[in-house]
């Protein structure tokens, strides 16, 4: 649809700026509804007081109940109103959020900082979460469940090919649905909470407390409420004293909150948070529903929802007994209500029915709408990126790993392109001056295959990758609460690599950044070759970045060890050009820049 990222803003802008006129006439004709409101209420109070006083008394009885109609019907148009324009809010708020998100302004989303884990395979070194992360650039998740499933995508690797694909062909799909994907993420200011279904699926006890409701008759029940409305019509024409339906009303009351009020205390305890949490899912379950999707992911999960009990028909009942708990807040009116209509008492049997019914099957249906809720997500990054592409995802079981203008996705329009293969077994060992791009270049390598292993697209102009492993030791740090060192770090992390490759067969890919950083320069030359030596009898390939040029002597007489550098020029001053070049790193900066600084002073 996009060709430039510049588009797309311009697009969000003008979405934002058509909502924002929308929004302005809607509040108008709310003020409209608002007088017109106040008009027919004045208007039929008038008519009232005219026909008690005795004047015109069927005109103005007519009167005053077409005032009321008229009331209530612009009180209608008036609610539907208010719901539009909060909804076209929230929606503008939406396009806003994007127009941000372009600028590199992502505060609006969350980081994923709770996901993070320094032991992790590769997401600490790589800035999977935190701020600025790429899941904070990634996530637009309304459901906690979907945050849950996008931080799954993005930290654990499939294993098979098919997913990936089938992950792809979804994110396409979605991806060019803009105004589908927009009302799904208005539902964002639903603020969704976290849905504990261990509380659902337990044998509940006030689903046992319900039971007893609803083991009566309910016949008995709907005599009960016709036998006080005749004693009332009964007082009415004088057949029974006025005290029968008083105290008929007050036994009746009497009953209802008897036989309802622990099943109702257990449920607000327990159950009323986790129904409230539900609710939230209710426009998620009915837009999901009433799609029609094409690729097998979404056509799967879309099933998931409307499978023997309908998805939709269960959220709007759960709807329906949230409505009827929530106006129980009205004493008043709940007194009234269970006076006439035992209203607990049915409230309490249609959520045992409720609970009896779905409730092993929400647990799917939530899981359905949090694996779509990361995909929209993934979606949005792909609209978002026109400049990016989809990977051609290779086959077999061996490392392959082959890019054309690979760039680092936090880098934008500044970000330097460079092309790169890794071939399975095969050793990369690059050299560069300080702030040249090694490790930049690494974490391009590694955040790239992330984002082609979730089934998104990738920032280069073409990628073919395989299936398999993925471990990086780039951002090791000492823990003085525990005692361990810096270079006692570093050889944990060393030996959680060796442990990762024998539980990831059959291949894995290692990017390191300086190993052994801790130790002395012989000493750090002669680990580093011992360790890439038995590492190479591995099923393993590797990038590693290093300052140390002896180590690039392992290429000597080693077909599988290659040696590539980031080359600066030095003159009147340092010039970086972050392209990657076969050979060996010929220039330092480090005494350069630091004889600067002295002379300077």
């Amino acid at each position: 649809m996009f060709k430039e990222k510049s588009e797309i803003k311009d697009f969000y802008k003008g979405r934002a700026a058509r909502l924002a006129a929308e929004i302005a006439a809607r509040k108008t004709r709310n003020r409209l509804f608002v007088a017109g409101e106040l008009v027919a209420f004045v208007a039929a109070v008038a008519a009232f007081v005219a026909w008690a006083s005795g004047g015109l008394r069927a005109p103005m009885l007519l009167l005053a109940f077409a005032m009321l109609a008229v009331y209530a019907l612009v009180r209608r148009f008036d609610i539907s109103n208010i719901r539009k324009t909060e909804h076209l809010e929230a929606l503008r708020a939406y396009y806003i959020k994007e127009v941000e998100a372009l600028d590199d302004n992502f505060s609006s989303f969350d980081d994923g900082s709770c996901y993070a884990d320094p032991s992790h395979p590769f997401s600490f070194d790589l800035d999977i979460f935190g701020a600025g992360s790429l899941f904070q650039r990634i996530c637009r998740c309304v459901t906690p469940g979907g945050r849950l499933a996008l931080a799954s995508s993005v930290s654990v690797l499939p294993k098979d090919k098919n997913t990936i694909l089938m992950r792809q062909e979804a994110i396409s799909e979605l991806a060019a649905m803009e105004e589908w994907r927009a009302e799904w993420n208005s539902n964002a200011t639903s603020n969704i909470p976290t849905v504990d279904m261990s509380k659902m699926e337990r044998p509940a006890q006030e689903s046992r407390d319900a039971a007893s409701c609803g083991q009566r008759p309910p016949v008995i029940a709907y005599l009960a409420i016709i036998g006080f409305m005749a004693s009332v019509v009964l007082a009415v024409i004088g057949v029974v004293p006025s005290s029968v339906p008083s105290m008929w009303a007050v036994a009746q009351l009497s009953v209802v909150i008897a036989i309802t009020n622990r099943p109702l205390r257990r449920i607000s305890q327990s159950g009323e948070s986790l129904l409230r949490s539900l609710r939230g899912y209710i426009p998620l379950v009915e837009q999901a529903c009433e799609t029609s999707f094409e690729s097998p992911l979404l056509l799967s999960l879309s099933r998931q929802l409307r499978g023997e009990d309908d998805a939709i028909e269960a959220f709007r009942e759960l709807r329906r007994i949230l409505d009827g708990y929530d106006r129980r807040g009205n004493l008043l009116g709940m007194v009234l209500f269970n006076i006439l209509f035992l209203s607990d008492y049915f409230l309490v049997r249609r959520y045992r029915r409720w609970h009896s019914r779905y409730a092993a099957r929400v647990g799917l249906w939530t899981d359905a709408i949090s694996e779509i809720d990361s995909l929209v997500s993934m979606s949005t990054f792909r609209f978002d990126h026109p400049e990016t592409v989809m990977p051609v995802i290779a086959d077999g079981d061996t490392v392959v790993y082959s890019a054309r203008e690979l760039w680092h996705p936090f880098l934008g329009a500044k970000a330097v392109s460079n092309d790169f293969t890794i071939d399975h077994r095969n050793y990369y060992i690059i050299t560069g001056a300080n702030m040249a791009g090694k490790s930049t270049f690494l974490r391009a390598i590694g955040v790239n295959y992330v984002l082609a292993m979730a089934g998104m697209p990738v920032f280069a102009k073409e990628m073919t990758v395989g299936v398999f492993n993925l471990f990086t030791s780039m951002r090791t740090t000492d823990d003085l609460q525990h005692g361990v060192s810096y270079f006692n770090a570093e050889l944990l992390r060393l030996k959680q690599l060796l442990q990762s490759i024998d539980d990831n067969p059959p291949c894995t890919l290692v990017i390191l950044d300086e190993i052994l950083k801790g130790t002395n320069s012989l000493d750090k030359l002669n680990g580093s070759r011992m360790f890439l030596e038995a590492v190479s009898k591995l099923p393993v390939s590797g990038v590693i970045a290093t300052h140390d040029l002896e180590l690039s002597r392992m290429a000597d007489g080693n077909s599988r060890f290659h040696n590539y550098c980031f080359e600066i020029e030095l003159g009147e001053s340092v010039t970086y050009n972050y392209k990657i070049t076969p050979g060996i790193a010929k220039n330092q900066n480090a005494t350069f820049l630091l004889a600067r600084i002295l002379k300077s002073e």
